[in-house]
């Protein structure tokens, strides 16, 4: 792969949230380690919103190793997608499973979000259309 990762934790640890970074080809690519809470959302908010405004508004979003998400956390990625839509980006879910993935399916979040099956469609689909 070749990637190198730049980390950046909010409260790391099996409890706390950890967002990890790494460069993917033509979108960025987040791993939310973790959980996502009333305490930390922000963090995450803060985080996504500073990825749109470096001048990468398509981001994959890896959520395979998120433990839980609350509200608070559902929010803070709603609004950073529609920072990064507004950015002409996109912001795109993949790795939902488990518990996880129920608490997505339940809340109606899942037609909220563009979701993705694997990490290859996550980047193709953050990246935009191919340019010619």
């Amino acid at each position: 792969m070749g990637q190198a990762m730049l980390t950046g934790a909010a409260g790391g640890g099996v409890r706390g949230l950890e967002i990890l970074e790494a460069a993917g080809d033509g979108a960025a690519v987040l791993h939310v380690t973790g959980n996502v809470n009333s305490s930390n959302a922000v963090e995450l908010l803060d985080r996504l919103e500073a990825v749109v405004a470096a001048g990468r508004p398509g981001m994959a979003l890896d959520l395979s190793r998120l433990a839980h998400i609350t509200s608070a956390g559902m929010r803070a990625l709603l609004l950073a997608e529609r920072a990064a839509v507004k950015a002409g980006g996109t912001l795109v879910l993949y790795g939902l499973h488990g518990m996880t993935l129920e608490l997505f399916e339940v809340g109606g979040f899942l037609e909220m979000f563009t979701v993705a099956g694997s990490r290859e469609e996550a980047l193709r689909l953050a990246a935009g259309p191919a340019k010619s």
